[in-house]
């Protein structure tokens, strides 16, 4: 009795407590109400709140919602500073599938974007639109980023989707601004003709003639980190820029083939 006494007490001695106090993340599909509710205060934050102009939107409870958020799937990142703290949602991402889009009310692109060209091609029949990306401000240099990309490829392989779409965003209404980067993505990275999608007219911003000064590797410095990811990525773009007065940016339309993403980043992603 005695022995087994010492034996237990010993077994408690090896107990680690320092993972109490280990900062934690994790990433997975929102799977409760009040998770989507949480990511959607987390949109309000970074897209109204945070803004350097702050936007106020007062009939939103502080929530950043749509009717796309009912029928699609929501990527939260939490984080706890210890196993005993409150945990939070410090980033997510929308995702919404061609087979439940058209089920609804369709993609939530079509709202600035013509995208009969690419509903129409023979090559990609099983899309997958992303949309509303954020991350808290504190937790921007902590690979959180990452951490979704690496959720989004487990989902495009689970669901076989072969090709990837959404809007990104300057955030810039004046277009003179970043008329250099608009030009530079425009001119350099257009999508293919059968595929291509255009700015829908009435929100579609238009550009001078102007020779823009600086190099290409100077403009493509400036532009938004999302958007530098995405190309990293081998994205394509659309035609046109349009925009956004509910958010007050300037979007561009984003496409990426699945098989166009580079080896190099897929074994990131699938580690």
């Amino acid at each position: 009795m005695l022995k087994n006494f010492k034996k237990l007490q010993n077994n408690k001695l090896l107990i680690n407590t320092s993972n109490f106090f280990q900062p934690t993340f994790d990433c997975y599909l929102a799977d409760s109400k009040s998770e989507i509710k949480a990511a959607q205060r987390l949109r309000y934050k970074v897209f109204f709140s945070e803004r350097e102009n702050k936007i106020i939107k007062l009939n939103s409870f502080k929530r950043e919602t749509d009717d796309y958020d009912k029928y699609a799937d929501h990527i939260i990142v939490t984080f706890k500073k210890t196993k005993f703290s409150k945990t939070k949602v410090i980033g997510t991402y929308r995702l919404l599938k061609q087979s439940i889009a058209l089920k609804n009310n369709g993609f939530y692109s079509s709202n600035e974007y013509d995208l009969s060209n690419l509903l129409k091609s023979n090559k990609y029949n099983n899309l997958l639109e992303l949309s509303r990306s954020c991350i808290n401000k504190k937790f921007r240099k902590k690979n959180v980023l990452q951490l979704m990309w690496k959720k989004i490829h487990e989902y495009v392989v689970e669901n076989k989707v072969d090709a990837l779409f959404g809007t990104a965003s300057f955030l810039e209404t004046n277009v003179k601004v970043i008329e250099p980067e608009l030009k530079f993505l425009n001119d350099n990275f257009t999508m293919p003709d059968e595929i291509k999608v255009k700015a829908l007219d009435e929100y579609k911003v238009n550009l001078s003639n102007a020779i823009p000064t600086l190099s290409k590797l100077d403009i493509a410095k400036k532009l938004p980190t999302l958007i530098k990811a995405y190309l990293r990525l081998n994205a394509y773009i659309g035609d046109g820029a349009v925009l956004d007065n509910h958010f007050k940016t300037t979007d561009v339309f984003v496409f990426l083939p699945f098989s166009k993403i580079k080896e190099t980043y897929l074994k990131k992603f699938s580690n």
